[in-house]
């Protein structure tokens, strides 16, 4: 698994201040957020990653990109943002590449689904 291979997993969530986000994408290090409007770019973020199952991973992250907003969406993904995980704690990590290597089917295409 490389590190931009990007999984889109349904049961995923972000806890951002209190809102709580979908995933429309994941990987070892990021994922995108769907967010109208989209938070600013370059802002550094302390978000919870929620899974169904009640896991989660608490992070540090940054907006790498930001879909939508005051421009039209540049991407087929909807309104949101790109962030890229800055800080986590290494078992969280690896917790992370587990539940990526047990996502069923392949990695999604990176035009157009990436957090980057």
């Amino acid at each position: 698994m490389r590190s931009t291979d990007r999984f889109a997993l349904h049961d995923v969530s972000c806890s951002i201040g209190g809102r709580d986000l979908r995933v429309a994408n994941l990987s070892v290090g990021g994922f995108f957020v769907v967010c109208d409007p989209p938070l600013p770019l370059a802002q550094s973020v302390a978000f919870d990653l929620v899974f169904s199952d009640g896991w989660r991973a608490s992070a540090v992250g940054r907006v790498v990109w930001v879909n939508g907003g005051e421009s039209a969406p540049s991407s087929p993904l909807p309104i949101g943002c790109g962030i890229t995980i800055t800080k986590i704690a290494f078992p969280d990590k690896l917790a992370i590449v587990d539940r990526l290597r047990r996502a069923s089917g392949p990695p999604l295409a990176r035009g157009g689904a990436t957090a980057e």
